[in-house]
């Protein structure tokens, strides 16, 4: 009889436990199937007359522009075509004349909505232009100028590469022929690049079909090399010098007629030339 009480013993708690496991394993089954969510009610999207927000000029055509966003509980996004900014508040400046348009989008509980107005701004601010002689040298003074390559230069070379500071290639040579076959997509020999600082400091590649890619251009740090300091600028927006590639350049010679750009702090060089002139 001891033995029969201690194996019932022992069967009733192993009972128990399998019992206890299963209603365990049962519980997280339907704990993981519980669709019971917290959910907050982020609130519907405004409407655009339900933003309010300002872009407003110290003095009438000036290029300085202060942005005010009054909508309450949103979060903004400014964008005026050349640039953007997050700030709820901010004072931007843009040197450029011309009418811009400025679109204003609110982040709101529900979602987003944009607006948008426009400013004038009445001439260019020749003095911040000034301030590095690059903007004026790649347009022509600003009006606007077409550069081409210089197949006709007297080296025989259009690209290739060499010391940064080299106005011509020197360790690798391209003729023109050769080039063609480092160029890619639709950048030939017939490209022209337009560049002028009319509303916006644009930069727009004409292609040999006919199409055209168009962006704008700034300035970036100078560099030096050999003791000498080379001006900087990049593009932006999808188009770029035919050749060399990444949008960014240091200019090692730049005249009325001439234009030799590097990428930018590296070896690879193209040579140009303004659209007309003839060596």
């Amino acid at each position: 009889m001891q033995v029969n009480l201690c194996m019932n013993s022992n069967l009733i708690n192993l009972i128990m436990k399998k019992s206890l496991y299963s209603l365990i394993g049962l519980a997280l089954v339907f704990a993981a199937c519980s669709t019971i969510e917290d959910r907050v009610d982020l609130g519907p999207v405004l409407k655009a007359d339900q933003l309010v927000f300002s872009v407003t000029q110290p003095v009438a055509g000036s290029n300085t522009i202060i942005l005010e966003n009054k909508t309450p509980n949103t979060l903004q996004y400014w964008d005026w075509g050349t640039g953007f900014s997050n700030k709820l508040n901010d004072t931007i400046y843009v040197p450029f004349a011309g009418t811009f348009t400025m679109r204003f989008t609110a982040f709101c509980g529900g979602g987003t909505v944009t607006d948008s107005t426009t400013f004038t701004i009445a001439q260019n601010d020749d003095a911040f232009f000034e301030k590095n002689p690059l903007w004026k040298q790649l347009t022509g003074g600003g009006t606007g100028q077409t550069w081409v390559w210089a197949i006709d230069n007297p080296t025989g070379k259009v690209a290739g590469n060499g010391p940064e500071e080299c106005t011509s290639p020197a360790w690798w040579t391209l003729t023109p022929t050769e080039v063609v076959g480092q160029l890619t997509g639709k950048y030939s020999l017939d490209d022209e690049v337009y560049m002028d600082l009319n509303g916006a400091a644009n930069f727009v590649v004409k292609h040999g079909d006919g199409s055209q890619v168009k962006g704008f251009f700034g300035m970036l740090p100078d560099v030096t090399y050999a003791g000498i300091t080379f001006n900087s600028f990049e593009v932006i927006g999808g188009p770029q010098m035919p050749w060399p590639g990444g949008g960014k350049y240091h200019v090692t010679k730049i005249t009325a007629d001439e234009l030799v750009v590097h990428e930018y702090k590296a070896f690879n060089i193209a040579m140009f030339k303004r659209k007309g002139f003839v060596y």
